[in-house]
């Protein structure tokens, strides 16, 4: 039976760090710099979406926020980027989305497929369903497994289908457009492989493979495993009624938070009640269960931040691992790279508090809490100055080795220039433009230029080092100096 009036809406939101494969180099990180390009206006299945006031709800959802939030929320014309906001434009009214799981086919509308590109080389793709035919909570909780798609959390897939993994997902677009994901991956092969429906919605130039990387594609990969944040709103004033008056049991709200069937019960979501509504939230999703349907109060946006914020930070944690590999010549610019990015975010995306609403303002506190953002940034903190402390000794040890040189070869010039100061400038007059022709001339140059030389450098960069490197550098100096003494010996000095 369908109902006039949604009995849920689901919103699937899924993060995943991305990479253009721009000429910039490799070991650079400049997402902000490449979101800026005109490829990111023509993206093929995305229209580029502006935010405007155009009715109450624009308005309302507008003012809602902090105005450094707006920025972080939407795009505007001829406004610096920070997010580029996207909607799919293939969508038309014969679009339908399908779930098969535990032997039961689900259909819902789908409202709009939306995704959003952060500077900070974050991307979240999300998915709006709304459910007209399903009312008890073990048909809303079989619609939420469509959060573990994004590739099988385990093997074999018999396994993975008792813990809520579908059997199969199907969605049409458009009259023309129809897709279906069964998991039939050779997962062997093709482990943590992003599933192809999703890859399917979002089209070139995005790939999730590596080998499949060439010029002008953008490169993503899960940053948060395998599973989809879920923002469900679902109206039951029986269901409500129920947990108010403790008949519904706090393990199986637990349960439904985490789509976990056989989990030991643990509190680990946190609960906010009202007169008509109570919100769990916890790191896998943000529940709300209504006596009244709540148009416009998902807080999907809320949830928004937090997951970029929370990507965000794993993903320039991986690339200061990446980057701390490079090439002692590579790392200063690298690293300055993560830095311009660090501080960007800090400044523009990393907020503590978003809303002067009280019910939206607790429920940011507790997502932020729930994603650990202050414990993960102090860590990246740390992370941050031990790399810049680590690239500060090395362009110190690289100038240090600069000044050495500088010091050898003002050492080994003295005696030189004490010996054509005391003799006088020229003793060799003649024999100076052809001195290639002249023993004398390469006999004074042996002694006083090649020998003071090799005793200086000698004495400026011997190590007692055990490694190979070392052991070839002294045995060259000692070699070039015997055969510069016995030069000496046998031939003279050349005056």
């Amino acid at each position: 039976m369908r109902y006039k009036s949604p009995i849920s809406e689901h919103i699937f939101i899924f993060p995943f760090s991305w990479k253009s494969s721009s000429q910039l180099p490799e070991r650079l990180f400049y997402p902000h710099v490449e979101l800026k390009g005109k490829s990111f206006d023509h993206l093929k299945q995305w229209q580029v979406h502006y935010s405007t006031i155009e009715d109450d709800q624009d308005y309302n959802e507008f003012v809602y926020f902090y105005k450094p939030i707006r920025s972080a929320l939407y795009t505007f014309e001829k406004e610096p980027i920070i997010v580029r906001n996207y909607v799919f434009k293939h969508l038309d009214e014969t679009q339908f989305f399908k779930i098969h799981i535990k032997e039961q086919l689900f259909l819902l509308d789908i409202k709009q497929i939306r995704l959003k590109l952060y500077k900070t080389g974050i991307g979240l793709l999300s998915f709006e369903l709304l459910n007209h035919h399903y009312l008890q909570l073990e048909e809303i909780e079989a619609i939420n497994s469509f959060s573990k798609m994004i590739y099988p959390p385990i093997l074999p897939l018999e396994k993975a289908r008792n813990e809520w993994f579908p059997e199969s997902v199907s969605m049409r677009l458009n009259k023309e457009t129809y897709i279906e994901e069964l998991f039939t991956a050779d997962y062997y092969k093709e482990s943590l492989t992003i599933s192809p429906l999703i890859m399917f919605i979002l089209g070139d130039p995005f790939v999730c493979k590596e080998k499949e990387k060439s010029y002008n594609r953008i490169v993503i990969e899960p940053i948060l495993g395998n599973q989809m944040f879920c923002c469900c709103i679902y109206q039951s004033p029986i269901l409500v009624d129920a947990i108010e008056k403790g008949e519904v049991a706090q393990e199986r709200l637990e349960r439904f938070m985490t789509l976990n069937k056989k989990m030991s019960y643990s509190a680990t979501s946190s609960y906010i009640k009202n007169d008509y509504s109570i919100y769990g939230i916890n790191r896998f999703m943000l529940l709300c269960v209504t006596k009244e349907w709540l148009e416009g109060k998902l807080y999907n946006q809320l949830v928004t931040l937090v997951l970029m914020q929370r990507a965000t930070l794993l993903s320039l944690s991986t690339e200061i691992a990446r980057i701390s590999t490079l090439p002692k010549y590579a790392l200063s610019e690298a690293i300055s790279s993560i830095y311009e990015i660090y501080i960007q975010f800090i400044n523009q995306l990393y907020f503590k508090e978003v809303t002067e609403e009280g019910e939206g303002a607790r429920i940011y506190e507790e997502l932020t809490k729930s994603f650990k953002i202050e414990e993960e940034l102090k860590q990246l903190n740390f992370e941050v100055d031990e790399v810049h402390e680590y690239a500060t000794l090395v362009e110190q040890a690289a100038s240090n080795m600069k000044v050495q040189l500088l010091t050898i070869a003002g050492a080994a010039l003295v005696l030189p220039s004490f010996v054509t100061g005391f003799f006088g400038m020229n003793i060799f007059k003649e024999e100076a433009l052809h001195w290639w022709e002249h023993k004398q001339v390469i006999l004074w140059l042996n002694s006083y230029v090649l020998l003071p030389t090799l005793v200086v450098t000698a004495f400026c960069i011997w190590t007692k080092r055990k490694h190979m490197k070392y052991f070839v550098m002294k045995l060259l100096l000692i070699s070039l100096f015997l055969m510069s003494m016995i030069v000496t010996i046998k031939y003279g000095c050349g005056l």
